[in-house]
């Protein structure tokens, strides 16, 4: 700053001012505090017969204004949202899945926030490509669990579900599995359902709404939880030879009921209510064995899952459990699935249920809207010139 010991005074003041002047432009212009018009994403419309956008969203060219991120993710996958009353859906392997008739259907409108996607871990999940990681992640470091929760997270965001991430306590005396029961019976509490995942459970097709998974499996107003059935294999057996159902995806529908049922799981290994339960706490299946040995066959004073299955709905293990690299099991996750088989793919499915979305919008960007094309097949190349095909001849 010598320099400056040679200007004059007046002149050193405005050299000062200069940058506090620079400053309420800014503010002033609003550069500053955001206040100019948010970018707007373009609303994605094809014309062809190919198109993976449905056609009630084809005829929508209204640009959202887009405030934050859950607004961008919303904008980039609402062409693709299949209704909840969409009498058709095909799989990613081609399979045809179809709703009951309309006058069967139960739920109409979305449900929105009324619906939690929860996840729950009792680990610290901060080393290197973890989500409590003090340095954001970078894509190619990524770490199995934390690719799970984010599919989980944006899932939610594409159809305006809730969204919580418990880092839960540990049972001093069990497994830190149990402790998504007692987790989810927290939020319904909150919420008329909870859908609880493992890291490891994830949406292959993130366009496909919850509410059009009820309507298909005919999840009613009375049904309490529904899970979906393990493989038909050992050690997948209860004691009376019926196949466990697995804890990786629970779909548990809030009422007295339901916390009722939910209070008497939680105190399984308690033995208050479950004589022999005591060796679930930390024994596999843990909380998963405890349901299926136990909890299924007497809830709410005496009812069974045989003798009430309204209150309880088993989904199909192709449907619900499994992956297609484990599809000797007969679990394929059609609609859900479960990567217990290789936990390292979940990686995998969350880049696809990103570029899912993000592929069409590149495409209609750079090749079908104007700019960036220039057709000349109707010309021919001679020498170094493009000359117009001549006439064809008569």
């Amino acid at each position: 700053m010598a320099f400056l010991q040679n200007v004059p005074q007046s002149w050193r003041r405005l050299i000062f001012l200069i940058p506090v002047l620079i400053i309420s432009l800014i503010l002033a212009t609003g550069l500053y505090n955001g206040s100019l018009p948010k970018p707007r994403l373009p609303k994605v419309s094809f014309e062809d017969s190919h198109s993976p956008f449905h056609s009630d969203c084809q005829a929508n060219n209204t640009n959202p204004q887009l405030d934050s991120l859950p607004d961008i993710i919303r904008a980039l996958w609402q062409p693709l949202v299949l209704p909840i009353n969409e009498p058709r859906f095909v799989t990613l392997d081609g399979t045809e899945k179809r709703l009951p008739p309309p006058e069967e259907l139960i739920w109409h409108k979305p449900l929105g926030k009324r619906i939690c996607i929860l996840d729950v871990d009792t680990r610290e999940l901060s080393g290197e490509g973890s989500i409590f990681s003090d340095r954001l992640p970078p894509w190619d470091k990524l770490g199995s669990p934390s690719a799970g929760f984010l599919s989980h997270y944006l899932y939610a965001q594409i159809h305006g579900y809730s969204y919580k991430f418990i880092r839960a306590p540990q049972y001093q005396d069990r497994a830190p599995h149990w402790s998504k029961v007692i987790m989810t019976a927290k939020l319904l509490k909150e919420y008329d359902f909870v859908i609880m995942l493992d890291y490891d459970a994830m949406f292959p097709s993130p366009e496909l709404p919850l509410e059009w998974m009820f309507n298909y499996w005919k999840i009613d107003k009375q049904v309490m939880v529904a899970m979906a059935e393990d493989p038909a294999g050992e050690p997948n057996f209860d004691d009376r030879h019926k196949v466990n159902m697995n804890t990786g995806f629970i779909i548990a529908q809030a009422s007295e009921n339901t916390h009722r049922l939910f209070k008497d799981w939680a105190e399984c290994p308690t033995e208050v209510r479950y004589k022999g339960c005591a060796k679930w706490g930390k024994t596999l299946f843990h909380e998963q064995a405890a349901f299926s040995t136990h909890v299924r066959y007497d809830f709410l004073d005496g009812y069974s899952i045989d003798t009430h299955p309204q209150y309880i709905r088993m989904l199909p293990c192709q449907e619900a459990n499994g992956i297609p690299e484990v599809a000797g099991s007969g679990c394929l996750g059609h609609l859900v699935r479960h990567y217990w088989g290789k936990k390292g793919l979940t990686n995998r499915e969350y880049s696809h249920n990103i570029m899912a979305a993000i592929t069409p919008l590149l495409v209609q960007a750079a090749y079908k809207d104007p700019g960036h094309v220039e057709d000349l097949r109707d010309k021919i190349l001679q020498g170094s010139q493009i000359l117009d095909k001549p006439p064809a001849a008569p």
